[in-house]
């Protein structure tokens, strides 16, 4: 059984994938960790080039998804198939630093009571290529309300697995944000802690002058705040209440599951639910741009 999962989705990401394996040789701790690479839809080129190193990298698993899911069904797979302790992101356009994987889990390690710690970062605007822009992220136990308004965890998040048997898995229901519906669950439970230090660099593909903090909080600061308003002052009206019940995955017994381990699709799911647009207006204030996206026009 190893410590760290590691989870890399993988989609149409041939001109990353060398320097990603690159850089997973440069890990300090790869006897402790097992990566799951999991491939939506590979390529042949992709394909080549991941069976050209991980005959090198026993840490690797590699899981073929033969048809492209949604990035959060994906995840929940990867936690399915997890073995070790604690689970991580990294996205293979991102760049994890040699160290970051022993120190975030030493956070964990020295304390038992801590469910998610995360980190700071630098921006990439061309990848491999790390500017000086770094992303501070607010300290939880200094500032623990900024967790409730905007994305503090960032892309290198590391956390205990044992969580989602409490808290469930990442929300299916979201096309954009559950990474952050996920990090104010945890944050509820005040159980977050910040590992010090830079740990990884950050593709980011807006132009340079738009990439500040301030950006990115307009962009996410309304993604889920309706929606908790909603719950927490609206919970006693049937409506919401069913739907929060519903929303954080399939309750089976006293276990939450991922949706994506009971229905053969997420189509399928939704025909089992409340008319989609419905669901995707209610999920997060940008949800009927999202309808729009990725149900009509298919992006």
């Amino acid at each position: 059984m190893k410590k760290i999962t590691v989870l890399t989705s993988l989609y149409k990401c041939e001109r990353y994938l060398q320097a990603y394996f690159d850089r997973i040789r440069q890990i300090d701790n790869q006897e402790e960790i097992e990566i799951l690479l999991l491939h939506n839809a590979p390529s042949q080129e992709e394909l080549d080039i991941v069976q050209q190193n991980i005959s090198e990298l026993p840490c690797i698993r590699h899981i073929i998804i033969s048809k492209l899911e949604g990035l959060y069904i994906t995840w929940n797979r990867g936690i399915h198939l997890a073995e070790g302790k604690y689970i991580c992101i990294w996205n293979v356009d991102d760049i994890r630093f040699s160290n970051s994987l022993s120190l975030q889990a030493e956070t964990l390690e020295q304390n038992p009571d801590i469910l998610l710690t995360y980190c700071d970062f630098y921006l990439m605007f061309q990848y491999g290529n790390i500017s000086n822009e770094k992303v501070i992220n607010e300290d939880f136990s200094l500032k623990a309300s900024a967790f409730f308004n905007t994305h503090q965890i960032g892309c290198f998040p590391m956390w205990r697995k044992t969580l989602h048997e409490q808290l469930g898995y990442f929300d299916e229901q979201f096309f954009l944000v559950a990474d952050f519906d996920f990090q104010i669950r945890i944050a509820r439970t005040g159980k977050i802690k910040k590992t010090e230090g830079v740990l990884g660099a950050y593709l980011d593909d807006v132009p340079e002058k738009l990439s500040s903090n301030s950006k990115r909080q307009i962009i996410e600061r309304n993604t889920l705040y309706l929606r908790y308003a909603i719950w927490e002052y609206l919970n006693w009206f049937t409506l919401f209440s069913v739907y929060k019940k519903q929303t954080f995955m399939i309750k089976n017994g006293n276990k939450w599951i991922p949706v994506s381990s009971v229905f053969e699709s997420y189509r399928s799911y939704c025909k089992k639910r409340y008319p989609k647009l419905f669901k995707s207006v209610l999920s997060q204030p940008r949800g009927l741009a999202a309808f729009v996206k990725h149900c009509l026009l298919n992006k």
